[in-house]
């Protein structure tokens, strides 16, 4: 039929042996007209034209659409809006699917109860992402939570959305019955006192003093004996404290380092089922495996690690890792802590690998008010 023909030029050397290439696979033609002596122009069937295209470049030659019918313009545009229709279902039936899936759980608590805690506490009773919402009943789960946590008071459980919604009020603990004085200074940690300064009260401790955690070490009293008078206590107690950091080198024979060379699995994760998007192909002989989850779409990273010769100077490192476990020990300490000394001692462990013990010592205040 007509309404289904295009009009096409075609250019070559010899545009007659183009024809009788085409009329050899059975492509005929219609209405052929020589524009010049190396291009013609007719007309073909529009859903022999893929074909046609191909068997002309195959034999040196250039195409080109000279005119479409209406019909098949209509066809094209028709053939367009379906597959805009088909991919708009596809879209919304997805977003249907997944809606019927919880992929968040919101976690509110307040002081003692922590998200993470209350996460771990659901996962243990078959609550998580990616599970499906006719799974779930929120009053089991708040029974079944209020079984598992005794310091759950209230909980409210709702599905909202894809999200599962927790609220949690926490029961108040009763006050200690212990007697404790109203004010107190004590150590809060294991020292050999160095120094006393006490402001108000009187100190119960002296210079070359070992105190323990909790000690007490100024009384809120003051005054001289049968002239003493209650006091709120304060004041500093400066005393050597003791911490121990170790580290772990090896300073000769083989060691595993990453080479910079690394490849990955994306997958899909959908109710415990893996969709890869992407799999490793070569995997390495030793490497490091790190995988990142974010929902139902995830990867797996692998590392290249390859052993590498080493032989370090043993006093050089030794001196390196002390330093750097003395500048891991600093960031935990307050800006009035002096550290004053240190003991390294070194232990042979085996495969050319060392252990680093250091010892330091460290002038700081351990009073610690109490009220």
């Amino acid at each position: 039929m007509k309404s289904k023909q295009i009009t096409i030029e075609v250019s070559a050397l010899k545009p007659e042996r183009i024809l009788n290439v085409l009329w050899n696979n059975s492509i005929y033609t219609s209405n052929i007209v020589k524009i010049d002596l190396l291009t013609i122009r007719f007309n073909i069937n529009f859903n022999e034209y893929k074909e046609a295209e191909s068997l002309i470049k195959k034999n040196n030659g250039k195409v080109r659409i000279v005119k479409v019918s209406d019909m098949i313009i209509i066809f094209m545009k028709l053939k367009k809006k379906f597959s805009l229709v088909i991919g708009a279902v596809m879209f919304f039936g997805v977003i249907y699917i997944l809606s019927n899936y919880i992929w968040a759980i919101d976690i509110e608590t307040q002081r003692n109860l922590s998200p993470f805690e209350i996460r771990q506490q659901l996962f243990s009773i078959g609550i998580k992402p990616g599970l499906s919402k006719s799974q779930i009943n929120v009053y089991d789960i708040e029974k079944k939570m209020e079984n598992i946590n005794d310091q759950i008071l209230w909980i409210r459980t709702r599905v909202e959305g894809s999200t599962l919604k927790i609220i949690i009020k926490e029961k108040v603990n009763p006050p200690l019955t212990e007697k404790t004085l109203y004010n107190q200074v004590i150590a809060k940690m294991d020292g050999e006192v160095k120094r006393v300064y006490s402001s108000s009260g009187n100190a119960i401790v002296a210079p070359g003093d070992i105190v323990k955690k909790g000690d007490e070490l100024i009384l809120p009293i003051q005054g001289r004996e049968g002239f003493e008078r209650e006091v709120k206590p304060s004041g500093t107690v400066i005393a050597n404290t003791f911490y121990e950091k170790f580290m772990e080198v090896q300073v000769s024979g083989e060691k595993l380092q990453r080479t910079g060379k690394k490849n990955s699995d994306i997958y899909l994760s959908f109710w415990g089922k893996k969709i890869y998007l992407k799999k490793a192909i070569n995997r390495f002989d030793n490497y490091d495996k790190i995988e990142e989850k974010n929902g139902f779409f995830n990867q797996i990273i692998y590392f290249q690690k390859k052993g590498r010769n080493i032989s370090l100077d043993k006093d050089a490192t030794v001196k390196e890792s002390a330093e750097k476990l003395e500048g891991s020990l600093r960031k935990t300490l307050s800006n009035d802590s002096k550290i004053i000394d240190r003991k390294i001692t070194v232990e042979d462990i085996s495969d050319g690998k060392i252990l680093i013990k250091v010892i330091f010592t460290v002038e700081q205040d351990i009073a610690k008010n109490v009220q």
